[in-house]
């Protein structure tokens, strides 16, 4: 009788055992990633009108605008070039302005546009070209530009005779295109929003 409790005893024992391990080892379901959360502010927008330069726009209240002094250590070629930051997010809106003084200076520009988002197509999956043409007459190119690269967002501004502004977005972080997504689309409203209400000053509607 003894032998016989024994042995259900033990039985008993090892059956545990053996589903415990068994969960144990078990292969667990992976998880989806997750990424930090992120509180964006309210939309919300004031005019942007730099003394002296003969354009205008508006840009996000959270956003900060600084002149730009300085190109690759050098001193910039006029005073009417401009860093908008976006701090929270660690972004930084380059714009550069320049005058147009004859045709080719223009084909210049234009060139020079093209090959500037031309450097990113080593590692972009592709790349949109949108025209702009807002209500106060300003033209140019938006250029969206997918996969993991340094700057997504590109565009020039011009009135093709006398002025031109260029605009390129970038991080000053890693580059991730899944984790940056939300925040890229987030600052992307904010630059369509900005090329929505750019104007030259002094040009007819």
């Amino acid at each position: 009788m003894k032998n016989r409790i024994h042995n259900v005893f033990l039985t008993v024992i090892i059956t545990t055992f053996v589903m415990i391990s068994c969960d144990n080892n078990k292969l667990g379901i992976p998880k989806p990633r997750t990424y930090p959360r992120v509180d964006f502010p309210q939309k919300e927008y004031t005019l942007f009108d730099p003394v002296n330069c003969s354009f205008q726009f508006e840009v996000p209240v959270y956003s900060e605008v600084r002149n730009d002094r300085s190109y690759f250590k050098n001193k910039a070629p006029n005073d009417c070039w401009y860093n908008i930051l976006f701090k929270k997010f660690n972004g930084n809106l380059y714009l550069t302005y320049y005058p147009i003084t004859n045709k080719k200076d223009f084909d210049k520009l234009i060139n020079d546009s093209f090959t500037l988002v031309s450097k990113h197509d080593i590692k972009a999956s592709g790349r949109k070209e949108i025209k702009i043409h807002n209500r106060h007459n300003a033209s140019g190119i938006l250029f969206n530009i997918e996969g993991d690269v340094a700057s997504q967002t590109q565009f020039f501004i011009t009135d093709s005779t006398s002025n031109f502004i260029r605009g390129s977005l970038y991080f000053r972080n890693k580059v991730n295109n899944d984790s940056m997504k939300i925040i890229q689309d987030f600052i992307d409203e904010d630059i369509h929003h900005l090329i929505e209400t750019f104007s030259w000053k002094n040009k007819k509607d």
